[in-house]
């Protein structure tokens, strides 16, 4: 499977979007330079891979692997910056009564200059040969940003964000350049939404979805005979019953998600208090091997 130069990671919250942008992050680090951003500064996934970057913008996991932190805020600035290069009169235009009443009147302004951040990312990792890896908001949110490009578009119909919204439109809707890995957890709701969002993606927006991610995936631990005695077992029994429970919530959700054709990936369940470098590591190499096989 040819990944995108940028791989957009999403899903309902409490799926594990951090863990997987961490964990591929870190697989495909083995082969190429690697660039995992966060783009609400929560740095989610940076300490998963043991990095605090403490008011930093970057920092480096070994030779291959960077980790990042950008704002939707920052990246206004910036943009005020590039188009009016004297400092002075950048900084007096982002703290003007004015500016505010402008920003105030294209909401999606922000979000729309972070999106073509991470355009301008991923065509530097294209050059290099590698991959932008964005742990990104709740679905639903993401959905919001996504379709920002076409609404500011729509708004601007000349001039220089115009321009920018539709080479924004264009990156998204370019599945070698462009596309979204759903988290999902067994959940008959996680299932549902992952569900919801790869339709909004494939007939709405026109962004290739590059799979889904069933997160903390169990399977049949037990016989028959064995399951038989639970009953018998006290305590023990509870916790096999349990999971044997947990294993057929997962074959439901199993069913659902790979019979929609939606490229289903499995991460185990680690059964672990907490995450990190090492939980981190295993889980990568699941997803190196699974990508390859796909």
């Amino acid at each position: 499977m040819a990944l995108p130069r940028l791989i957009f990671i999403t899903g309902k919250g409490g799926t594990g979007k951090s863990t997987v942008a961490a964990a591929l992050g870190h697989a495909l680090a083995r082969k190429y330079p690697v660039t995992v951003a966060d783009i609400d500064r929560r740095a989610s996934a940076a300490r998963l891979l043991g990095v605090d970057l403490n008011g930093r913008g970057s920092a480096h996991v070994g030779k291959q692997l960077e980790v990042r932190a950008l704002s939707p805020r920052a990246e206004l600035e910036s943009f005020i910056e590039r188009i009016v290069p004297l400092k002075m009169v950048s900084r007096r235009m982002l703290k003007s009564r004015t500016f505010g009443y402008v920003t105030a009147a294209l909401p999606g302004l922000e979000a729309f200059l972070m999106l073509d951040r991470l355009r301008i990312l991923a065509e530097d990792a294209a050059r290099e040969g590698g991959y932008l890896v964005i742990d990104g908001p709740a679905s639903g949110t993401t959905l919001e940003l996504l379709s920002v490009a076409g609404g500011l578009g729509a708004l601007a119909t000349n001039g220089l964000l115009h321009r920018l919204a539709r080479e924004l439109e264009k990156f998204l809707t370019d599945p070698e350049s462009f596309g979204v890995l759903i988290t999902s957890t067994a959940e008959e709701a996680s299932v549902r939404e992952a569900l919801e969002t790869a339709s909004v993606l494939d007939r709405r927006m026109r962004v290739r979805r590059v799979g889904v991610i069933l997160n903390g995936a169990t399977g049949h631990s037990f016989s028959r005979a064995e399951s038989e005695l639970a009953a018998t077992l006290g305590e023990h029994g509870r916790l096999m019953e349990r999971r044997i429970e947990l294993g057929a919530i997962a074959e439901r959700a199993r069913g659902r998600l790979g019979g929609a054709g939606l490229g289903l990936i499995e991460l185990p369940m680690l059964f672990r208090a907490s995450l990190g470098k090492k939980e981190i590591f295993e889980l990568s190499q699941t997803l190196e091997s699974t990508l390859a096989h796909l």
